[in-house]
Protein backbone atom coordinates (compact mmCIF):
# COMPACT_ATOMS: atom_id res chain seq x y z
CA UNK A 1 0.00 0.00 0.00
CA UNK A 2 1.02 3.81 -0.75
CA UNK A 3 0.14 6.74 0.63
CA UNK A 4 0.13 10.28 -0.02
CA UNK A 5 -0.89 13.13 2.68
CA UNK A 6 -1.45 16.64 0.65
CA UNK A 7 -0.52 19.29 2.46
CA UNK A 8 -1.29 23.15 1.33
CA UNK A 9 0.54 24.99 -1.14
CA UNK A 10 0.65 28.17 -2.80
CA UNK A 11 -1.21 29.59 0.76
CA UNK A 12 -4.08 27.11 0.15
CA UNK A 13 -5.91 25.69 2.68
CA UNK A 14 -6.75 22.32 0.88
CA UNK A 15 -5.94 18.78 2.56
CA UNK A 16 -6.27 15.50 1.31
CA UNK A 17 -5.51 11.59 1.59
CA UNK A 18 -4.27 9.44 -1.40
CA UNK A 19 -4.22 5.57 -0.77
CA UNK A 20 -3.02 3.07 -3.56
CA UNK A 21 -3.76 -0.47 -3.32
CA UNK A 22 -2.45 -3.39 -4.99
CA UNK A 23 -5.00 -5.88 -5.59
CA UNK A 24 -4.07 -8.28 -8.14
CA UNK A 25 -2.92 -6.75 -11.26
CA UNK A 26 -5.22 -3.41 -10.39
CA UNK A 27 -4.67 -0.76 -8.34
CA UNK A 28 -7.27 0.60 -5.98
CA UNK A 29 -7.07 4.25 -5.58
CA UNK A 30 -8.99 6.04 -2.79
CA UNK A 31 -8.68 9.78 -1.62
CA UNK A 32 -10.77 12.21 0.10
CA UNK A 33 -10.01 16.04 -0.49
CA UNK A 34 -10.99 18.50 2.15
CA UNK A 35 -11.40 22.69 1.65
CA UNK A 36 -11.50 22.96 -1.99
CA UNK A 37 -13.27 25.64 -4.42
CA UNK A 38 -16.39 24.13 -5.57
CA UNK A 39 -15.82 23.06 -9.18
CA UNK A 40 -13.51 20.24 -11.20
CA UNK A 41 -10.36 19.99 -10.46
CA UNK A 42 -7.02 18.15 -12.10
CA UNK A 43 -5.09 15.45 -9.82
CA UNK A 44 -1.95 14.38 -11.30
CA UNK A 45 0.69 11.77 -10.26
CA UNK A 46 4.60 13.98 -10.93
CA UNK A 47 7.50 12.79 -11.39
CA UNK A 48 9.17 14.20 -8.12
CA UNK A 49 8.92 12.66 -4.76
CA UNK A 50 9.32 16.37 -3.33
CA UNK A 51 6.74 18.66 -2.03
CA UNK A 52 9.34 21.54 -0.24
CA UNK A 53 8.51 24.20 -2.81
CA UNK A 54 5.81 27.07 -1.44
CA UNK A 55 4.18 26.70 -5.25
CA UNK A 56 4.97 22.34 -4.97
CA UNK A 57 7.23 23.19 -8.44
CA UNK A 58 9.36 20.85 -6.56
CA UNK A 59 7.15 17.80 -7.63
CA UNK A 60 8.68 18.31 -11.34
CA UNK A 61 6.48 17.47 -14.30
CA UNK A 62 3.44 15.53 -14.43
CA UNK A 63 4.52 11.43 -14.46
CA UNK A 64 5.07 9.56 -17.61
CA UNK A 65 6.82 6.35 -17.32
CA UNK A 66 9.85 6.68 -19.86
CA UNK A 67 8.82 4.60 -23.49
CA UNK A 68 5.25 5.67 -23.37
CA UNK A 69 3.77 6.50 -26.53
CA UNK A 70 3.39 10.47 -26.71
CA UNK A 71 0.34 12.46 -26.80
CA UNK A 72 -2.17 9.91 -25.04
CA UNK A 73 -2.66 9.86 -21.67
CA UNK A 74 0.07 9.90 -19.47
CA UNK A 75 1.15 7.64 -16.86
CA UNK A 76 0.27 10.04 -13.99
CA UNK A 77 -3.08 11.15 -15.72
CA UNK A 78 -5.65 10.50 -12.66
CA UNK A 79 -9.14 11.27 -12.93
CA UNK A 80 -10.61 14.82 -12.46
CA UNK A 81 -12.90 15.34 -9.40
CA UNK A 82 -15.52 17.71 -8.36
CA UNK A 83 -16.06 19.36 -4.81
CA UNK A 84 -19.45 20.57 -4.31
CA UNK A 85 -20.33 24.12 -1.94
CA UNK A 86 -18.83 21.91 0.97
CA UNK A 87 -15.72 21.94 -0.33
CA UNK A 88 -15.14 18.22 -0.22
CA UNK A 89 -14.37 15.53 -3.00
CA UNK A 90 -13.79 11.87 -2.91
CA UNK A 91 -12.26 9.46 -5.55
CA UNK A 92 -12.10 5.58 -5.90
CA UNK A 93 -10.74 3.97 -8.90
CA UNK A 94 -9.04 1.13 -9.22
CA UNK A 95 -6.49 0.95 -12.50
CA UNK A 96 -4.41 -1.59 -14.46
CA UNK A 97 -2.01 0.99 -15.47
CA UNK A 98 0.13 1.40 -12.24
CA UNK A 99 1.33 -0.83 -9.62
CA UNK A 100 2.48 0.06 -5.56
CA UNK A 101 5.85 -1.42 -4.54
CA UNK A 102 6.93 -3.42 -7.38
CA UNK A 103 9.68 -1.45 -8.21
CA UNK A 104 8.33 -1.49 -11.63
CA UNK A 105 8.62 1.22 -13.87
CA UNK A 106 4.94 1.82 -12.99
CA UNK A 107 5.78 1.94 -9.46
CA UNK A 108 3.77 4.71 -7.91
CA UNK A 109 5.76 4.95 -4.33
CA UNK A 110 8.59 7.54 -4.54
CA UNK A 111 6.29 9.75 -6.79
CA UNK A 112 3.99 13.46 -5.22
CA UNK A 113 0.42 13.97 -5.77
CA UNK A 114 -0.94 17.29 -6.62
CA UNK A 115 -4.24 18.74 -6.44
CA UNK A 116 -5.06 21.59 -8.97
CA UNK A 117 -7.79 24.92 -8.39
CA UNK A 118 -9.18 24.02 -11.83
CA UNK A 119 -8.84 21.47 -14.83
CA UNK A 120 -5.01 21.80 -15.86
CA UNK A 121 -4.66 20.11 -19.28
CA UNK A 122 -0.60 20.36 -19.07
CA UNK A 123 0.35 21.41 -16.00
CA UNK A 124 4.04 23.32 -15.36
CA UNK A 125 5.34 25.44 -12.44
CA UNK A 126 8.48 27.40 -11.94
CA UNK A 127 9.90 28.01 -8.37
CA UNK A 128 9.15 31.10 -6.80
CA UNK A 129 6.42 31.89 -8.92
CA UNK A 130 1.94 31.29 -7.87
CA UNK A 131 0.64 28.69 -9.75
CA UNK A 132 -2.63 26.74 -9.48
CA UNK A 133 -1.05 23.70 -7.40
CA UNK A 134 -3.10 24.12 -4.25
CA UNK A 135 -1.48 20.57 -2.48
CA UNK A 136 0.86 18.31 -2.56
CA UNK A 137 1.82 14.74 -0.86
CA UNK A 138 4.67 12.28 -1.71
CA UNK A 139 4.01 8.54 -1.96
CA UNK A 140 5.27 6.44 0.57
CA UNK A 141 4.94 2.78 1.61
CA UNK A 142 2.67 1.87 4.24
CA UNK A 143 1.90 -1.39 5.93
CA UNK A 144 -1.77 -0.70 6.67
CA UNK A 145 -2.17 2.87 8.05
CA UNK A 146 -5.50 3.60 9.47
CA UNK A 147 -6.27 6.96 7.13
CA UNK A 148 -8.84 8.44 9.14
CA UNK A 149 -5.43 9.33 11.49
CA UNK A 150 -4.66 11.28 9.04
CA UNK A 151 -7.12 13.40 8.48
Amino acid sequence: MGVARLEPSNGSTVRGVISFTQRGDRVWISATFTELFPGSHSLYIHVVGNCSSANAASAGPVWNVEGAASGGKRTGDLPEIYAGTEGYAQLQITTPDLSVGTGAPNDVIGHSVVIYARLERDPSAEFGVRNDRLACGVIERSLGLDLKKLL
